[in-house]
């Protein structure tokens, strides 16, 4: 009789990471330095990609969160901002109690890609995103708060979402069947985020909070935070999420088919 060896767990957490909980969401209150009426802060946090935050001024912006209780944070995201076409600068601060201080050096976007930042947790009750341009920027999504770790990431059978590009290809052709060119209409990435091989201890405790926000809601996914820190994806589901299952005893699993953008 065969025997199923399954990874060893225990020891610690895998290289994937997902981004969902937003403490801007939350904030008693989120103030920018300068906001445009028309673009108003609030767009930065309402997971949405065709709307924009403007601030009126140009230098250095800060957007301000204050909270009733400290929260604790070891993730900053964000999306759909025009920071590399304005040699723009953005990063995430905590109030220490007497000053701010920085998460991570400050990040020089290179392209439009969503990135998912992980730091050492901080805990405070006053945030700041700053932003550094010498032209009024755009900036459509910010995220930050505590990522969850999958216990176990996807490697055989899975297609990362940088590489999972979802296309319709037209064909023009003559009336003779000659090839008169195509259009390639890009519908972002498809690909799936599998859970395998998490306890039920892991799931019980981090799968419903993570379902109920995604059933309504976007979220950030990082399938290796080590080898490949760059290659973020901006996702969201637009199928019923398969619940979890017994794979193995004490083990459970699930496959939920997402879309999303890389760029």
């Amino acid at each position: 009789m065969g025997f199923i060896v399954l990874p060893s767990i225990s020891a610690g957490t895998s290289k994937a990471r997902i981004g969902y909980e937003n403490h801007l969401e939350t904030a008693s209150s989120v103030v920018a330095t300068t906001e445009d009426a028309d673009f108003p802060v609030a767009n930065v946090y309402d997971w949405l990609t065709f709307d924009f935050f403007k601030p009126t001024g140009t230098g250095t912006t800060n957007i301000d969160a204050t909270f009733a209780e400290p929260v604790t944070a070891d993730y900053f995201a964000y999306y759909n901002q025009d920071l590399f076409n304005l040699s723009g600068i953005i990063k995430l601060q905590y109030w220490d109690g007497l000053a701010y201080q920085n998460c991570f050096a400050a990040i020089s976007p290179a392209d439009n890609s969503p990135q998912m930042k992980v730091f050492a947790a901080k805990t405070s009750d006053k945030w700041r995103v700053v932003v550094t341009c010498s032209s009024v920027f755009s900036l459509g999504c910010v995220s930050f708060g505590t990522h969850l770790a999958l216990q176990y990431g996807m490697y055989l059978g899975w297609t990362p979402p940088v590489l999972a590009r979802d296309t319709q290809l037209v064909t023009s052709r003559s009336d003779g069947g000659a090839f008169l060119g195509r259009s390639v209409i890009a519908k972002g990435i498809k690909t799936d985020l599998i859970l395998q091989y998490a306890t039920d201890l892991w799931t019980r405790t981090y799968w419903t909070p993570l379902i109920k926000h995604i059933e309504q809601k976007p979220f950030f996914f990082m399938p290796n935070v080590e080898d490949y820190p760059t290659e973020a994806a901006y996702c969201w589901v637009e199928e019923a999420i398969p619940p979890p299952t017994h794979t193995h005893f004490g083990f459970m699993g699930t496959t939920i088919p997402i879309k999303g953008l890389v760029e």
